[in-house]
């Protein structure tokens, strides 16, 4: 990867990252923040504060891993496509060695 693929790569790294444990912090503690105002609803027959923070927080925590999951190989892609699309522009054949061996 060049270095400006590898700069670009870590920055959209750290801003999913940020906004990801952002979610992660909101389902910690709004859920429980607001779990009696939410009690007055019902979700599947529970009271909904209690069944997200038994259930909704859990289906949530794997959401994130998934939507991390699934950016991180879409940038990783992207960024070895540009890495390897520059290493074609300026003539440099480590890159073609690089793919064929991984």
């Amino acid at each position: 990867m060049t270095s400006p693929a590898r700069s670009v790569f870590w920055a959209r790294t750290k801003t999913l990252t940020g906004v990801l444990l952002l979610v992660w912090l909101g389902v910690n503690l709004l859920v429980p923040w607001f779990a009696r105002d939410l009690n007055a609803l019902q979700a599947f027959g529970f009271p909904l504060g209690y069944w997200l923070a038994a259930e909704g927080s859990l289906l949530a925590y794997l959401l994130i891993i998934v939507v991390y999951v699934v950016a991180m190989d879409r940038l990783e892609a992207a960024c070895l496509d540009a890495s390897h699309d520059a290493g074609h522009d300026a003539g440099d054949d480590s890159a073609d060695e690089a793919s064929a061996i991984g």
